[in-house]
């Protein structure tokens, strides 16, 4: 057997190795997370809801609504999340409906912060309750494992506008990995 052809393939193995631990991107995991807490406030500043929000045609941005809750999600175990989105409403209509412009940060025991953004975000009001759906995207710029990260899905989730609490629950795929 020839030695320089062994030891050219034991280096691209390990070539292969590092180029594969550098691109958390080639390898996609499912993810799933249940956060419980609550509605923080609506805040309706109208300089931070002009700065922030860009309601579609036929809405305004009547409030900028924050929760905070904390749950299992898979790859950061306990967590704590903070969420935050632009409400709108029909011109003409009650403050129920679509939001957007959304902006979640979720954070591991260990610190770790997976951060994500959501659009598309659908209200069936049902008073006191209200169900929603919206489409999240993970963003690199989290911190530790997360200050590159990728990925999609969907969450559904409740808010009783009676007492303010909420729960989330996200599905979909991610792909992680330090610089």
């Amino acid at each position: 057997m020839n030695w320089r052809l062994i030891i050219i393939a034991g280096i691209a193995i390990l070539l292969s190795g590092t180029l594969y631990a550098d691109k958390p991107h080639d390898k996609t995991l499912p993810f799933h997370g249940t956060l419980s807490g609550y509605l923080i406030a609506f805040n309706e500043d109208l300089g931070a809801i002009d700065d922030r929000c860009n309601p579609p045609a036929g809405q305004v941005a009547w409030a900028i609504a924050s929760f905070e809750g904390w749950g299992d999600v898979t790859h950061m175990g306990w967590s704590y999340g903070y969420f935050d989105h632009c409400s709108y409403r029909p011109e003409n209509g009650p403050p129920i409906g679509e939001y957007g412009e959304g902006v979640g940060r979720i954070v591991a025991d260990n610190g770790d912060v997976l951060t994500a953004t959501y659009t598309g975000g659908t209200s069936i009001p049902q008073p006191p309750m209200f169900y929603f759906m919206d489409y999240f995207t993970f963003d690199s710029g989290g911190d530790g494992r997360f200050n590159i990260a990728s990925g999609t899905g969907v969450d559904v989730g409740s808010l009783n506008m009676a007492d303010g609490a909420f729960t989330i629950e996200m599905t979909g795929v991610i792909s992680y990995g330090k610089k």
